[in-house]
């Protein structure tokens, strides 16, 4: 059965909602927690999640907008994919930068339980939101919807491999761990910012 559209956009707004607070919460502690330990892994979770919050604060805006105006809205959608994909590239790079120095320089950061913490919590709450997410972009045709939700399951990936490294770390001492899982979020990242954006243009 159809929900009507109405409804969808309050869940949308909704979860957007509890994105801005829990993502902008478990970010910024997440990255606080990774300027102590020296961990680019962490911080590449944080910068994820704290993008996630900012992208749900565009889409408060557009489907705000909606109600009203929904050329407008329309508008908003496309800036916000193009501001999303951007801010990724920039993220991955920086995340790619300090890994790189973090393995070039042999750093070690030091075994986070906070951060493992953090990680755990974000693990038992962001794949739940972010499968509401894409059923409720699939019954919008929002193609924001669903690039927010795409953030929301890639912070989810972010956080396991994030408490992977940290618990390989705390286990093994093998401190490389963290900068190559750093590197391998800061392709990921820059890659599906690319991607987003190039099926943007010319999907």
């Amino acid at each position: 059965m159809n929900r009507p559209r109405s409804e969808l956009l309050t869940s949308a707004l909704r979860l957007s909602f509890f994105t801005i607070a829990w993502n902008g919460v478990v970010g910024t502690l997440a990255l606080v927690v990774s300027i102590l330990d020296d961990s680019p892994a962490l911080a590449g979770f944080a910068l994820n999640a704290l993008l996630d919050s900012s992208a749900s604060v565009i889409l408060v805006w557009r489907f705000s907008r909606e109600r009203r105006d929904p050329v407008g809205a329309e508008r908003l959608e496309r800036r916000a994919q193009y501001g999303v994909a951007f801010a990724m590239v920039v993220v991955g790079l920086y995340v790619g930068f300090q890994a790189v120095r973090g393995l070039s320089s042999g750093e070690h950061p030091e075994a986070s339980v906070f951060g493992a913490v953090i990680a755990t919590a974000s693990l038992l709450v962001l794949p739940w939101l972010g499968k509401l997410k894409l059923d409720v972009a699939a019954g919008l045709s929002s193609g924001a919807m669903r690039g927010d939700a795409i953030l929301t399951l890639a912070s989810a990936a972010l956080a396991a491999t994030t408490l992977a490294a940290l618990v390989v770390n705390a286990a093994f001492d093998w401190w490389w761990a963290d900068p190559i899982v750093a590197l391998l979020i800061a392709a990921a990242l820059a890659l599906e910012g690319v991607r987003v954006a190039v099926r943007h243009r010319f999907g």
